[in-house]
């Protein structure tokens, strides 16, 4: 996965920057996947859009991985 600017924080974190979002670049504060969340208040909505297609394509690697019968 390329390096983005989002920041990995827990859940608690994620749902006090939820409820008191008052300043982001994208209108967004968080961003959450199968349990983890991330920052991305710092973030442009194109960096977003980038962040969140990587974060996609590798949870979608480990499925197929997982999936997959070794010989």
């Amino acid at each position: 996965m390329r390096y983005h600017k989002a920041i990995k924080i827990h859940g608690p974190e994620a749902s006090y920057i939820s409820s008191t979002l008052s300043a982001s670049l994208n209108g967004s504060g968080v961003v959450g996947l199968n349990g983890k969340w991330y920052d991305v208040r710092s973030l442009t909505a194109e960096e977003v859009d980038a962040f969140l297609e990587d974060l996609l394509r590798a949870d979608m690697a480990s499925l197929e991985a997982e999936r997959m019968t070794p010989h």
